[in-house]
């Protein structure tokens, strides 16, 4: 039920942990916008978990979650990378073409430079960092009123560390939790003000408070993104900590 998976095979590294880059420094090449936003790829690899990269200032490069991306040749390349706000997933890529490198967020599209002697080598001495944001959407409910039920948790070995938020949309607000219960039947998340009843499998959501029963429609994650990065509430004004926060 998340909206955002490891690689088939692997596991979500720690967010925000350093990365080893020593074995493909030499192959990294590093753009900028000249306004001190730097990403680092290796051209052309086909390896979906390529080392690519996205700085704000180029002291720190942070890792992004690439999900898909095309080449031709050694003439020109794109990626797709993570960043649930935007509409339609090419609209947050980055890559080379004839016009050289690009990044592209939303319906803008930045032309970067590469950087080449003494620049690059102080970039390649920069931290390089695993993707350092730490949440992932784990179930969206509503009742006939519009108000909302959302529930995300954390990454990696932070997997069982859920928040529950509820509210009307753009003012949803932290419920603490007093109790978990999550298996094969489903999920159970007790606040105390009432009681999310999750039945995975069947697409089946409950808020109980007291004696009373409110069916909720469950929705699904992936056709609601938008709703859940820019429009819910927790989200709101938060770095994900690629080129979209920036460009």
């Amino acid at each position: 039920m998340g909206s955002r998976s490891a690689h088939a095979g692997e596991a979500d590294p720690v967010p925000g942990s350093p990365v080893d880059i020593s074995a493909v420094a030499g192959k990294l090449v590093y753009a900028s916008d000249g306004k001190g936003h730097t990403i680092a790829a290796i051209p052309f690899a086909e390896d979906r978990s390529n080392h690519i990269y996205w700085s704000t200032d180029g002291k720190t490069f942070n890792a992004l979650h690439i999900t898909g991306g095309s080449s031709v040749g050694t003439e020109k390349f794109d990626k797709v990378f993570w960043d649930p706000r935007v509409s339609a997933r090419w609209q947050a890529g980055l890559g080379m073409d004839g016009d050289g490198w690009w990044v592209q967020c939303f319906d803008r599209k930045t032309l970067f430079k590469v950087v080449d002697g003494d620049a690059r080598t102080k970039l390649t001495k920069a931290p390089h960092v695993a993707p350092t944001w730490d949440r992932q959407a784990y179930a969206l409910a509503r009742d006939d009123s519009g108000k909302y039920w959302f529930v995300d948790r954390g990454v990696g070995e932070k997997s069982k560390q859920f928040r529950v938020f509820v509210g009307q949309r753009g003012q949803l607000k932290l419920k603490p939790l007093v109790n978990v219960v999550s298996d094969s039947e489903g999920d159970i998340f007790a606040t105390k003000e009432g009681t999310l009843r999750l039945v995975l499998g069947k697409s089946e959501s409950t808020w109980i408070a007291g004696k009373q029963h409110n069916k909720l429609v469950l929705l699904p994650l992936d056709d609601n993104r938008q709703l859940i990065y820019r429009e819910l509430g927790p989200y709101l004004g938060q770095r994900l900590g690629t080129p979209c926060d920036d460009l």
